[in-house]
């Protein structure tokens, strides 16, 4: 939503910016020049239509999932919140070590974080290895600082 709005106030505040951005990324698709005058000329007549090419095409949002009904995606958020959030325990349901279970759970969780960071907004079609990157690294930092606060507790009480 955010991202969404900001696209539209861009268009408005700065439609010469906003046109640039988009005739680069269509000539990067392999648009011939000729092609992107005519996609621009039709686009800059209707702003949601300029909009949801600006969505697709830099952003890479899926338009049309994002319009979908709300209750199927809080259904899907929500799968895919409880299933992720099982990862962790699945070593602790094996007879393994407690140190081989902890760094398998660690293991499977930065794994978890990598996958949906990289699918987050743009689904499996088009995978972003930073933001996979980005969501392990920073699920990683706050389970090890977690982990701090735990033992720097634990030898508290």
């Amino acid at each position: 939503k955010i991202d969404i709005d900001r696209e539209r106030m861009e268009i408005e505040t700065e439609p010469e910016e906003e046109r640039k951005e988009l005739e680069e990324l269509l000539k990067k698709e392999g648009y011939k020049q000729q092609e992107v005058d005519v996609i621009m000329a039709r686009l800059v007549r209707n702003k949601e239509m300029w909009l949801r090419a600006q969505l697709t095409h830099e952003l890479h949002l899926d338009v049309e999932e994002l319009a979908s009904h709300p209750l199927a995606r809080s259904a899907s958020a929500g799968g895919a919140f409880l299933l992720f959030a099982l990862v962790p325990l699945f070593p602790y349901l094996f007879s393994l070590g407690h140190l081989t279970a902890l760094v398998l759970s660690a293991t499977l969780s930065l794994l978890a974080l990598f996958v949906l960071g990289a699918t987050k907004l743009i689904g499996l079609a088009h995978l972003s290895w930073r933001g996979g990157l980005r969501s392990a690294a920073i699920g990683g930092l706050a389970a090890a600082v977690l982990y701090v606060v735990g033992k720097a507790l634990s030898s508290v009480y």
